[in-house]
């Protein structure tokens, strides 16, 4: 039955009510005329709480999915105030009025308007010993922005201040306490002031402070892996991270419910949650995967979409999503785009102008939700690398014998700052090349020589499709980038610190040690023996 159905009853039934309950009411009596009103109004509650019982029971039901939204729409250029390189990388918003949000990306805070398609920086009254914004939550009861400053082991407050020289964050508190924040990526505040938790990632713990004569009193923590989402709604408090979603009763700090799943798919990264403002219920988004989804506050999942991949059909590591009465928002982060999702439209707001517009078929690109099983790219060919099968992944290459092979983290290929997350690989006789979305270098083997290299593509949310790249400003082969490759040295790489265990290895430190191993022997007739184990080569 669909919703629009519902509520014509739902009119009706009400309607009924009152009628008949005015045949047998004497108007001259008060008294049962407001005893008529008030039954008429219990009614009318439980009719229209019934109506949500039932929706939220058909949107769960198996196969009731709703239809996959356009993740595209209308693509619309935004003018970025910045003076930095890259992309800009948002990663949370809070909506602050009709058509403006905050949006954060752990440099700075920008003032986004819809309507007038700009973004500007909002910079602080008061200088801090470390800026590093990673989330904000406007609360209504305070007028305050909450903003977690994750360097700076902090919360900061802040008021939104609007003059002649431009938007401005007047500094109102700072809170810091060395058992509850040792590194935030989320925070939140309850409806009525009296609560805050912050997802302390760097703690692997929610922290839950209470608000008593004008403090923030330190109250409880638990465990949770890799805390990053955070939301509050009535008497619970909500937390995500890697792996799972758990709920807890805000005044004791006792777990009520936990999940693992988003419907049959493994949560691998939930960086988000956050009550859905049109509902009541929650909705989050897991970087990882690239999915978005809608979770009751029993922790049951009733709608999911989208999966990380090339295009506009897909996201980009969508660190956050949120939801209010006029649509879904969501942050695809290494696309630099802003989506909002309506019900009969979608609208693409891009922060580092046009891109993807020479794909003539971006649909024929769109990824599955379940394309990751686990962190590996399930539904992606193998290739031999170091007398292994090797499969792409996130954060590294996956080996048929079990190993994970680490790619470079910052500064550890030739001083590149951006780690490697979503990786891929592309292919030639000779090449191999790979690329992530989170990096503008490509890392490239040559199958023949078992040399090891990188390449500076230049442009970040790359992606590699059979013997190409594909990157949001044009195609690249595996020949125009093996052109430009830059080889590593293996006794420089060997030399290095190891610090990995027996089934997580840093690749480069991973390939020096075999390299070494190979002595004379030529590479190429190497790929189908065996070889000594490089991590025992140091």
């Amino acid at each position: 039955m669909k919703p629009k159905v519902l509520c014509a009853l739902s009119v009706v039934a009400v309607c009924a009510v009152v009628l008949i309950s005015l045949t047998y009411s004497k108007w001259n009596a008060p008294i049962e005329l407001t005893a008529t009103i008030l039954s008429t109004a219990e009614r009318m509650t439980r009719l229209e709480e019934s109506e949500r019982q039932v929706r939220a029971r058909l949107e769960s039901m198996p196969g009731r999915e709703r239809k996959m939204p356009d993740l595209r729409g209308t693509l619309v250029d935004v003018t970025l105030d910045r003076h930095d390189d890259g992309p800009m990388g948002p990663v949370s918003a809070a909506r602050i009025g009709a058509h403006e949000f905050l949006i954060a990306n752990y440099q700075d805070i920008f003032l986004f308007d819809q309507d007038r398609r700009t973004a500007v920086p909002v910079q602080t009254d008061v200088e801090l010993p470390v800026w590093n914004p990673t989330a904000v939550f406007y609360s209504a009861f305070y007028d305050r922005v909450f903003i977690a400053n994750y360097s700076g082991k902090d919360i900061v407050v802040a008021q939104l201040v609007r003059d002649g020289g431009g938007p401005k964050l007047h500094l109102t508190d700072r809170i810091v306490n060395e058992a509850a924040i040792q590194g935030a990526e989320g925070v939140a505040v309850s409806k009525g002031g009296r609560f805050m938790a912050i997802a302390d990632y760097e703690g692997n713990a929610l922290s839950l402070f209470e608000r008593i004569d004008d403090q923030w009193a330190f109250r409880w923590k638990r465990e949770i892996i890799g805390s990053h989402g955070v939301a509050i709604a009535g008497d619970y408090v909500f937390a995500s991270g890697q792996g799972a979603i758990v709920k807890f009763s805000i005044e004791t700090g006792q777990e009520v419910a936990r999940t693992s799943k988003l419907g049959s798919e493994p949560i691998l990264f939930a960086t988000c949650l956050n009550v859905d403002e049109s509902s009541g219920q929650l909705i989050g988004s897991d970087a990882m995967s690239g999915i978005v989804f809608g979770m009751t506050k029993d922790l049951k999942v009733t709608s999911k979409f989208g999966a990380n991949g090339p295009t506009y059909s897909n996201f980009s590591s969508p660190f956050c999503a949120y939801r209010d009465r006029q649509g879904i928002y969501v942050l695809s982060t290494y696309q630099d785009r802003f989506v909002s999702i309506g019900r009969d439209s979608a609208t693409s707001y891009e922060f580092s102008g046009a891109q993807w517009r020479y794909i003539d078929f971006p649909f024929g690109l769109r990824n599955a939700s379940n394309m990751l099983h686990g962190a590996v790219q399930f539904d992606r060919p193998s290739y031999r690398m170091f007398d292994k099968n090797v499969r792409a992944g996130y954060g590294g290459l996956y080996t048929d014998d079990g190993k994970l092979l680490l790619m470079p983290g910052r500064q550890e290929l030739f001083d590149g700052a951006s780690p490697f997350y979503v990786t891929s690989i592309a292919s030639n006789s000779t090449w191999l090349v790979i690329v992530a979305n989170s990096s503008p270098r490509a890392m490239l083997y040559n199958r023949k020589t078992g040399d090891l290299g990188a390449v500076t593509i230049g442009e970040w949310d790359c992606w590699a499709i059979a013997a190409d790249v594909l990157c949001p400003s044009r195609r690249y082969s595996v020949d125009e980038l093996s052109a430009q490759v830059n080889l590593l040295e293996p006794e420089q790489q060997a030399a290095a610190p190891g610090g990995w265990t027996e089934n997580a290895i840093p690749i480069i430190q991973y390939w020096a040690g075999w390299k070494l191993a190979q002595g004379p022997r030529a590479v190429a007739s190497s790929n189908g023996a065996s070889s000594p184990d490089p991590a025992n080569v140091r």
